[in-house]
């Protein structure tokens, strides 16, 4: 083994003389004055340099002395020699900038702690007095905590699991003197005993927790299908497409598992039923936890991640929440930096508002107002042939009509209304945002959606616990 030193036995040491720190005494002329502690079984340098090298000095009192009388191996508190005890820790990601904790997960850890050896202290605390009225003031103030024992905590790390003792007040020796006293005038000395039952652990192990961090395929499926994996923290480990960290703990759902985004929830679909049936029906889905229960990893509503991948190869973080009533139904709450941008159109990537031109009323307009219509608008087959007349609150400063059709985005010149985003003729994906709710949409070719909203396979989306 490696050289190691961790102090424990000094922490011990430093635990009592903490104990004994503190406790006051009052003079004659009615100061209370504080009582010094110091380490007993000092080096000579020390001792000489306390006595300014000389053999004519005394010490001065009162004083208590602590240090350790005795160290024994203690046989009956032996437990197995061989036990090792492993322990994951999942650490919450912290902001190096800001030094602030994160919503998502951190490193993880896997510690393994090896059995400490049971060891029996003994400790001398010797009170140096000047008088009877000294002694039974600094005696009865320390006795007190001892009824017979205190407690003490030599770390304040959670996963060791030897921090924790017990300081017993085994015996006491009240005077160091011989009674009777003749001329022998040496300073009085109360020696209090103290035993503490005390473990010494050798260093533990600390390895990055391995995990499964992605599946693409159904590892329960035949073999026909394949299966690819990308896991992180074992022996031969393996990144298929270099896009997760290792310091991840990420899992996408085993089995056929698709998954519908509707709503601000979402839904599992096993594939079987996608390809028949109606997605919208709740009788088509699977409780969450159907896949939550298969893992070690524990879910932490508001903390665990559900993240889904768009068309444009950008992926959409959401903290999840599974619904109190209905836990077939992941809340969904999403991570606003990882939406997709807005497409410019014509310099802006937001439209006013939504509205169905057939019930909507304009009445207040102003350079730029854009819509995106739910309707068509003037849509007659006698537009434009100088008969028709349109709606009023629609028309043109000049009193002409302007002609718009279902899902298009018009905009107000200051003038006259003009088609910025034309739905036929478009097919490339557009995002849009509308600024009256700030919830951000889709151009899919067809119709307009949530951007984040639609239905993902199981390739598309991943769940970090």
């Amino acid at each position: 083994m490696d050289y190691f030193y961790d102090g424990q036995i000094r922490r011990y040491l430093a635990q009592f003389i903490n104990i004994m720190s503190n406790f006051a005494y009052k003079d004659g002329k009615g100061n209370i004055i504080q009582v010094p502690v110091r380490y007993g079984d000092m080096t000579r340098q020390v001792a000489q340099i306390m006595k300014k090298n000389s053999e004519n000095a005394i010490p001065s009192v009162p004083l208590i002395a602590c240090y350790i009388k005795d160290l024994q191996f203690d046989r009956p508190r032996m437990q197995d020699p061989t036990f090792i005890s492993k322990i994951n820790i999942r650490e919450r990601d912290v902001d190096p900038d800001t030094n602030t904790y994160l919503h998502n997960q951190g490193s993880n850890y896997t510690v393994e702690r090896i059995m400490p050896s049971p060891y029996l202290i003994t400790l001398n605390a010797d009170i140096w007095t000047t008088s009877m009225d000294q002694k039974l003031q600094i005696w009865e103030q320390i006795v007190v905590f001892f009824n017979p024992s205190f407690e003490i905590q030599t770390t304040d790390n959670y996963i060791d699991w030897t921090s924790l003792s017990v300081l017993h007040l085994e015996s006491q020796t009240w005077s160091s003197r011989s009674i009777p006293q003749g001329i022998n005038e040496d300073i009085d000395i109360l020696t209090m005993t103290f035993t503490a039952p005390v473990w010494i652990t050798p260093p533990a192990k600390v390895r990055k927790l391995g995990v499964i961090t992605k599946i693409i395929s159904n590892i329960f499926a035949n073999s026909a299908q394949g299966t690819i994996l990308n896991v992180y923290g074992k022996e031969g480990a393996v990144d298929v497409f270099g896009d997760i960290s290792p310091d991840e703990d990420v899992i996408v759902t085993p089995g056929n598992y698709d998954l519908l985004v509707i709503n601000g929830t979402a839904r599992l679909i096993p594939y079987s039923v996608a390809q028949n049936a109606d997605l919208l029906d709740p009788g088509n889905s699977v409780s969450w936890h159907r896949i939550l229960d298969q893992y070690p990893g524990k879910f932490r509503a508001g903390l665990s991640q559900l993240r889904f991948s768009t068309e444009a190869g950008s992926e959409i973080i959401s903290y999840i929440s599974l619904n109190p009533l209905d836990d077939y139904s992941m809340v969904l709450n999403i991570d606003p930096d990882t939406i997709p941008t807005n497409t410019l159109i014509s310099g802006r990537g937001t439209v006013d508002a939504i509205v169905n031109p057939e019930t909507y009323n304009p009445t207040t307009l102003s350079a730029g107002t854009r819509y995106l219509i739910l309707e068509d608008l003037n849509s007659s087959p006698d537009f434009g042939n100088g008969t028709y007349s349109g709606p009023i609150a629609w028309k043109n400063a000049d009193n002409s009509d302007h002609q718009a059709f279902a899902n298009d985005i018009i905009e107000w010149t200051g003038t006259a209304w003009s088609t910025i985003f034309n739905s036929s003729t478009a097919t490339s994906v557009v995002y849009i945002t509308n600024a009256y709710t700030g919830t951000q949409y889709q151009w899919t070719g067809t119709s307009w959606q949530k951007s984040y909203e639609g239905y993902y396979t199981n390739k598309l989306w991943r769940l970090i616990l």
